[in-house]
């Protein structure tokens, strides 16, 4: 099994109780006993094809019962894993692949030659020429990569983070300690959705609550249905846990999910500042709402506590877990930031990782040597400030540089603008977020380059970024402007940006007395959850929104009108006529 503790816990309970459920995915259903025989199977054939530690295994799979069962084998082989996504780009894909994976997993297909996985499980290993050799110590510990995530860069290009067993055990012996002492478990069976993207870390939580006997339950993507298919999800599997950004659970909560109708009793919640509202939703029928923050180079979480549901000013992250250690800094130097006082964080623990395995010069930029710890030891500069209030736990105030987060997905403004700037046609970009609206929203603005033929329309420009970026990379609203404003300072004024972007294309705003009153409930619907103005032939994904907006129309259009409308249906139709025409004569 390995040194990995959490493995070892979930072969214990595989022993004693083989029969228990552990998984429910695509359809199936898998209990424990036959998940460990699986994974082990696994990985005993990547270790006879020559895997082993500090070997990068990238899974190209998707989100389901096949990606956890390669999750847990490629740890049984001691080598590390790689989720990629079938939604990136494919240049972001080759990038990643050559530059850190030295196998991929993925499904088989007919005829192929080597398929390490027969059947209905069939996986097939693939050996990359570009691969880097592997360390030829052959022991597997705590020092040995356990798997390697892809963050926004800066500079253009993605960082990878490389995280090592021993940061696993310790966020998963913190994890497994506080379900324990908790009522979800003491109550009986225990069952957690997993509803986030595996190239995530967030999604690790949900996994390794394997450890404790949980069964997972794999959520429906959004993509293909909608908030209903996710409660409904939840609902008729019992879910007891739940763990996700707070804009996810926004999405839940604006559809109508209510904890007193599940048998939800715990929430993990993370990724993003945590608003009242939604913390005090959760929290009015029982349900325990545990936050949690961490950046990727802190291995899931660095700090967690239990939010109350009362009232507060600044977003709470909780105390450091177990084994971590958390330093308010007044500037980049040791003064320490008193009790109240602004600080930027630093985390140092068994949780911090390696590094960015192929950027040692960011590597020593960010992971510093710990003036409080001993010899040889690091800790992370997050880049975040925050606030010790008086009482237990810090609270997170803003970031430091370019960085942002939406969705619970972290984005360097200057990865996007790179991209754009890439273009032979662009003559300069800037790239920020607008926060006007349902929910925050990345815009780019761009100025043409003189010489250049002129392009069809911004749509040219989000088509070429698709191929550039991964989805949630590409700008929800992308404007062409003359040239870039500027302050007194010199600087780029955003302010100015963020004023056009908020009339968009829509000056010419439809009469509201030539229509009928399903249009005006549509157009009231729309201009409510982008908070700009809008006509019936707008394209909603080109006056900003993205597809959490589009999934709160929907949600609205259902309770107005009830109709449902699908995700992919409005993703075809675009406009807000065509959306119009789908709810027929409803209303």
């Amino acid at each position: 099994m390995g040194k990995l503790l959490v493995l070892e816990r979930i072969h214990d309970i595989a022993v004693r109780e083989p029969g228990r459920p552990a998984l429910r995915a695509d359809g199936r259903s898998i209990d424990y006993g036959e998940l460990v025989e699986t994974a082990t199977n696994l990985g005993d054939l990547l270790h006879a094809h020559g895997v082993g530690p500090e070997d990068v295994v990238a899974t190209v799979l998707p989100r389901g019962g096949n990606a956890i069962i390669a999750i847990l084998g490629i740890w049984m082989s001691g080598a590390a894993y790689l989720p990629t996504d079938a939604k990136w780009a494919e240049r972001r894909l080759d990038l990643v692949l050559a530059e850190s994976a030295t196998y991929v997993l993925e499904e088989s297909v007919e005829g192929d030659a080597e398929v390490v996985m027969p059947g209905e499980t069939g996986l097939r290993l693939r050996r990359l020429e570009s691969g880097r050799s592997r360390s030829q110590d052959p022991s597997s510990g705590a020092r040995n990569l356990a798997y390697v995530l892809y963050t926004s860069g800066s500079t253009g290009t993605p960082n990878a983070v490389g995280v090592e067993f021993g940061a696993i055990d310790n966020y998963g012996s913190y994890l497994h300690d506080l379900v324990k002492q908790s009522a979800v478990h003491t109550d009986g069976d225990m069952s957690v959705l997993l509803s986030a993207n595996l190239c995530f870390d967030a999604s690790l939580r949900t996994v390794l609550l394997l450890a404790v006997g949980a069964t997972l339950i794999v959520a429906p993507d959004l993509k293909d249905g909608s908030w209903q298919e996710q409660i409904d999800c939840i609902l008729d599997n019992g879910v007891t846990v739940l763990s996700g950004v707070p804009s996810w659970y926004s999405g839940l909560l604006g559809a109508g999910y209510q904890s007193r109708d599940s048998s939800v009793q715990l929430a993990f919640v993370g990724g993003e500042p945590v608003p009242n509202g939604v913390v005090r939703e959760l929290t009015t029928d029982g349900c325990t709402v545990v936050v949690q923050y961490g950046p990727t180079e802190t291995a899931i979480a660095a700090t967690g506590g239990v939010l109350t549901g009362d009232d507060f000013t600044e977003p709470p992250i909780g105390e450091a877990i177990p084994g971590a250690r958390i330093h308010l800094y007044q500037n980049d130097n040791p003064a320490r930031a008193t009790e109240g006082e602004p600080g930027y964080l630093y985390v140092g623990s068994a949780g911090v990782a390696r590094g960015y395995l192929h950027n040692p010069r960011l590597t020593a930029e960010r992971f510093v040597p710990n003036p409080a710890g001993p010899p040889g030891s690091r800790m992370f500069r997050t880049g975040d400030l925050a606030r010790m209030p008086p009482g237990d736990g810090y609270s997170f105030l803003a970031r430091q540089d370019d960085q942002v987060n939406i969705g619970g997905r972290r984005i360097e403004l200057g990865e996007v603008s790179s991209a754009l700037n890439r273009h032979p046609a662009i003559a300069q970009s800037i790239v920020f977020v607008h926060r006007s609206g349902a929910h925050p929203r990345l815009v780019a603005c761009y100025v043409w380059n003189s010489g250049s033929e002129e392009p069809g329309v911004d749509e040219s420009i989000r088509d070429y970024l698709a191929g550039e970026l991964p989805e949630y990379l590409v700008p929800a609203v992308i404007r062409r402007v003359k040239c870039l404003p500027v302050t007194d300072h010199g600087k780029v004024d955003v302010a100015a940006l963020v004023e056009f972007v908020g009339v968009g294309d829509t000056e010419a705003q439809t009469d509201d007395i030539a229509l009928d009153d399903v249009e005006q409930r549509l157009i009231a619907i729309v201009r409510e959850t982008l908070g700009v103005p809008c006509t019936l032939d707008d394209n909603f994904f080109a006056l900003g929104g993205g597809s959490l907006d589009a999934l709160d129309v929907l949600a609205r259009v259902r309770e107005d009108f009830g109709v449902r409308v699908r995700l992919r249906e409005f993703f075809q139709t675009r406009t807000i006529r065509e959306l119009r025409n789908l709810i027929g004569d409803a209303g």
